[in-house]
């Protein structure tokens, strides 16, 4: 059940941001969620619906922009898109890299 402990912690950041912004009530959200941290775009809906009843989000339309997996290279400095989960350097063969961005949830919209 990755997905659930997932939904959880997009419900949690939107109820916090919600509250930032003095909403009650959420209609719409806009998430940005790393691909490597969703699997089951369906189960994941599914449980957030679940899981948001009664909370501001209940009801809400939820949109989901997929981060794709982005490397950076301490060697090259050069980025790159890893492959078949190598993280080496396609450009000078080191190892030595980091993950700039696939593992993210940020909320870019609320209303």
């Amino acid at each position: 059940m990755h997905e659930l402990g997932l939904a959880e912690d997009v419900l949690k950041l939107l109820k916090e941001k919600a509250k930032d912004q003095g909403l009650l009530k959420l209609s719409y959200a806009k998430v940005a969620i790393g691909e490597t941290l969703i699997t089951d775009q369906p189960e994941f809906h599914e449980l957030f619906s679940m899981i948001s009843a009664g909370s501001p989000a209940e009801g809400m339309k939820l949109e989901i922009e997929i981060s794709p997996l982005k490397a950076v290279c301490s060697g090259c400095k050069k980025d790159f898109i890893p492959k078949d989960l190598r993280f080496d350097c396609p450009h000078c063969g080191s190892t030595d890299i980091k993950v700039a961005s696939g593992r993210e949830i940020i909320i870019k919209e609320i209303r």
